[in-house]
């Protein structure tokens, strides 16, 4: 049994959760847990309980609510010591597998210990996860909601910071604004907040909304207060309006600059080797190689999720003396997920804070959404650079006009999949349950983004690798997401990856998907979408340019998590058009 006090106070076990009602015994419990381990005095619980209105019998009334909250434990099967009386009043014998408070805090102490950049976001998301709203909406104590709430909301609020404060720096400001966003709506006046909204609308590319934000907060300041805002949101505006960076503060653990900025510059975030990048040496070698060598373009192609980020990232550490120029990364999409203008693209380049500009750089364009946005982003490249470039596409068209190669990303060996879970949850809990690892890296289909999903939960949830296994069968597409961060949702990154399509491919790949179909040819996919076999031939070849499908003598396989996708979508999550209609009418399309 768990006791979740991080939003309405609840009781929960597995699946299922019990939100207690107002009344006296919830308060008490509320005020013990919220002290978890800690001695509650007497005096303390009464004016929980009661307030300024406490009964002529205050001691024997307390009394009689610790009765009955000991007859509740029962009730639900809680050994009856988790509540102590103890001289001077009573103490809850609490542990991060029975408490969330405690849990929560015991994550957001081991972040801070965490030497490993990756490692920090996992603990303080899994951390931030715990929370389901309003802390105590149910218990009716006004002593715990002047005293208790506000001091748990802060706390929420210092790791939220934290967390977002080093996604900006690692370079993932986007997946920082919605938090950021809710958390300066409900604290109007904190300036720290507000500087690291501003500073990731900026960072993405938002500069009229990263200045709106700066005069909301300043106007509030104004009324509300009769102050200014500090220093650092004003040096931070001025240096929005110049078109500048703002000066970056000392690295933190896991990251690393790539060169020293000059003066009136900044260095954008920083290429650094991922955090438990596990396998994939001679992928890794290959393309390290052909970097070195000026072998044109490089194009890392595969299924959003697999992991081609990783890979530039890990390549880009390893390569990082033999580019003395520097190194860039730039995401070719803003952050609602629409391709990078040129105008965009080449402000970001010509802030990039080259080392030495007579000498080679190493540029990764990451997440191209086409053939045509690489070959206009193209005018832009340095000569001379080397230009290494992730998409869901093959894009051979940029290949056949520069010269280069093309590596497609496929998921992760079964060896290499249980690999990354042991150094993402700890090797010893994977060797504790081998056979329960493998199974979990098959249900993920060995994709890393769906086993960082699942290693994340494992982190927060007090369950074994083989509950958890039982628990994402019944449903892994939709339970293989972390509450509060879309980017971290399989069914979200696939919807991104099929609606990426033409109509008429959407809908092939959902109805080939949703049969029993594998290995498929030819003549059997021109028989199941009703379209002559010429047009069935384009229809696969594009769905496997598009890494949907992948290939081999003629033959097309499909991901199993991609099969189930397309089920859930035929069955109900998306109304599918005639495709007979689509494909037939827009066959000269192909």
């Amino acid at each position: 049994m768990i006791f979740r006090v991080l939003g309405p106070l609840a009781l929960a076990q597995g699946q299922d959760s019990v939100v207690l009602p107002p009344s006296r015994v919830t308060t008490m419990l509320a005020a013990l847990l919220v002290r978890s381990n800690e001695v509650v005095s007497v005096g303390a619980l009464q004016e929980a309980i009661w307030g300024d209105e406490q009964p002529l019998a205050a001691k024997a009334a307390l009394h009689t609510c610790a009765m009955r909250l000991r007859q509740l434990f029962v009730r639900h099967s809680i050994m009856a010591s988790s509540i102590e009386t103890v001289p001077g009043g009573y103490r809850f014998n609490a542990s991060g597998q029975t408490v969330d408070l405690v849990r929560f805090r015991e994550m957001a102490s081991a972040a801070e210990s965490e030497p490993q950049a990756d490692r920090q976001l996992v603990l303080m998301e899994g951390a931030l996860s715990l929370w389901r709203g309003p802390v105590l909406a149910n218990v009716p104590s006004e002593s715990l909601h002047r005293d208790a709430v506000p001091r748990l909301n802060e706390e929420r609020l210092w790791v939220l910071e934290r967390l977002c404060e080093l996604k900006i720096r690692l370079g993932f400001a986007a997946s920082a604004i919605v938090p950021l966003w809710e958390a300066t709506r409900s604290n109007l006046g904190n300036e720290r907040l507000t500087e690291l909204l501003i500073e990731a609308l900026y960072r993405t590319g938002r500069q009229p909304e990263a200045l709106a934000e700066y005069r909301r907060v300043k106007d509030f300041l104004a009324d509300e207060l009769g102050v200014d805002p500090g220093p650092r949101l004003r040096q931070l505006e001025l240096s929005i309006l110049n078109g500048e960076g703002r000066t970056e503060p000392p690295p933190l653990a896991g990251a690393r600059a790539v060169a020293a900025a000059p003066a009136g510059l900044v260095a954008l975030p920083a290429i650094a080797s991922p955090q438990g990048f596990v396998g994939r040496r001679a992928l890794v070698d290959a393309v390290a190689t052909r970097l070195r060598a000026n072998a044109g373009v490089l194009v890392l192609t595969g299924l959003p999720g697999v992991g081609k980020t990783a890979l530039a990232r890990r390549v880009a550490s390893l390569v990082q003396s033999d580019f003395p120029a520097g190194q860039l990364l730039i995401g070719m999409r803003d952050a609602d997920g629409h391709p990078l203008r040129v105008a965009e693209l080449a402000g970001q380049l010509e802030r990039w804070p080259r080392a030495d500009p007579t000498r080679r750089g190493l540029l990764i364009l990451d997440d191209v959404a086409d053939v045509q946005q690489a070959l206009a982003s193209a005018p832009l490249w340095t000569p001379g650079d080397a230009v290494l470039l992730t998409s869901q596409f093959g894009l051979g068209g940029v290949v056949a006009r520069f010269g280069g190669w093309i590596e497609r990303v496929s998921g992760l060996s079964a060896a290499e999949a249980t690999a990354l879970l042991g150094a993402l949850i700890g090797a010893e809990r994977v060797d504790a349950e081998p056979a329960a690892a493998t199974a979990l890296a098959e249900l993920c289909g060995h994709l890393p983004l769906a086993l960082r999903i699942a290693a994340a939960r494992l982190l927060t949830r007090t369950t074994s690798l083989a509950e958890s296994v039982t628990w994402l069968r019944e449903n892994p597409i939709a339970r293989l997401a972390l509450p509060g961060d879309p980017d971290m949702a399989l069914l979200g990154r696939l919807d991104t990856a099929v609606n990426r399509l033409e109509p008429p491919l959407v809908d092939a790949v959902l109805r080939l998907g949703a049969q029993e179909l594998d290995p498929l040819d030819l003549s059997t996919v021109a028989r199941r979408l009703q379209v002559a076999p010429h047009v069935a031939e384009v229809i696969l070849d594009q769905l496997a340019d598009a890494s949907l499908l992948d290939e081999h003598a003629g033959k097309y396989r499909m991901l199993d998590l991609l099969r189930l996708y397309s089920r859930g979508a035929i069955n109900g999550r998306r109304p599918i058009v005639d495709a007979s209609t689509t494909l037939s009418a827009s066959g000269t399309e192909f």
